[in-house]
């Protein structure tokens, strides 16, 4: 009987293959994140005794809100070594739209957010689809696939927008616990999917796919099945981003998703996930997208305009992916 032919980088058991786990995973550039939080509220608050304020933090959750819920859908990609989706601010407004529109007709709640996920669920399928059996660069599909939807839903509406006074907006725009509603489930997003990951079956899969996928086919892994599989639940957790900026915005337009591109990226790469594949804890997305949800709020209060705002989330995604490249060298040395 022939060997099997194990890469390098995977290591052998009693006969059985062992695939890299995401603990201890990449603490270089989230213990870094976590120091320049400190400092920039350390500053802000010396610099503005009302930073502190209410106001401030609701800003900060608000915006923490759906960039969470998406970094996280982007995370999965990403450890399952998918490098990137850019197709998601086409399944956010699919989501957003799907469930405004529904509510305008006069649709259930739970019916509309259903139907809203399901539909940016089968967003990511179809972008699975063409990624794994067209055997195309995944970033490159994603790019044009994002804008096709975006022309298409552009044929469709201009600006849409939830039912005011309803109960869906009341809950978009209220509070709990000092905090926005919509802030909570994404904590439990990323709380949920941060644990279950590198717990069950199917997650573990997914981490030894993007670590390394010959060895995962070795030990009979579909990497097309679990490729497929998590291009579908990042775009069902992409939708719960869509319903939840439904809610919480006024009128929007098809590419309004398009302004969370950059700092959704960033955040992926801050929180320590490998743009490689295979490594990474998505709980620490509520570190990266606290503090790059603090940095445009810190910037107001020093006086500097939305343009230096976004060239420096700019220069903060350079340093990011620069250190990532530098980690993963290291890693394989």
């Amino acid at each position: 009987m022939s060997e099997r032919k194990v890469p390098a980088d995977t290591e052998v058991v009693n006969n059985r293959i062992r695939f890299p786990t995401l603990q201890g995973a990449g603490r270089e550039i989230p213990t870094a994140v976590a120091a320049a939080w400190v400092i920039l509220i350390a500053l802000s608050g010396i610099h503005r005794a009302d930073f502190f304020s209410q106001q401030t933090v609701l800003a900060i959750a608000f915006t923490m809100a759906v960039v969470g819920v998406l970094t996280v859908a982007q995370a999965l990609i990403g450890i399952s070594g998918g490098i990137l989706d850019l197709s998601q601010p086409t399944g956010l407004a699919i989501a957003a739209a799907s469930t405004a529109a529904l509510l305008n007709l006069g649709c259930p709640i739970a019916v509309a957010i259903l139907i809203a996920i399901l539909l940016s669920a089968a967003w990511g399928l179809l972008n699975g689809v063409i990624v794994v059996y067209c055997k195309l660069n995944p970033v490159i599909v994603t790019l044009a696939t994002n804008f096709i939807g975006l022309g298409i839903l552009f044929l469709i509406f201009q600006t849409i927008q939830a039912p005011l006074h309803s109960t869906f907006s009341d809950f978009g725009r209220s509070s709990f616990l000092g905090l926005p509603r919509v802030w909570w489930p994404m904590v439990m997003i990323v709380s949920l999917v941060g644990f279950v990951l590198p717990r069950i079956r199917l997650g573990r899969n997914v981490i030894a796919v993007g670590g390394n996928r010959q060895a995962a086919q070795a030990v009979g892994i579909s990497v097309s099945k679990i490729r497929l599989i998590t291009f579908t639940v990042s775009g069902a957790i992409v939708g719960v981003g869509g319903v939840l900026f439904a809610a919480s915005s006024g009128p929007f337009s098809p590419d309004a998703g398009m302004t969370f591109q950059l700092p959704v990226i960033a955040s992926v790469i801050l929180a320590g996930v490998s743009l490689s594949g295979g490594r990474g804890r998505v709980s620490l997305v509520l570190l990266s997208v606290g503090f790059l949800s603090t940095v445009p709020t810190a910037m107001v209060f020093f006086g500097f305009s939305t343009n230096w705002q976004t060239l420096l989330q700019g220069m903060i995604l350079i340093g990011a992916v620069a250190a990532d490249g530098w980690q993963t060298t290291g890693s394989q040395n």
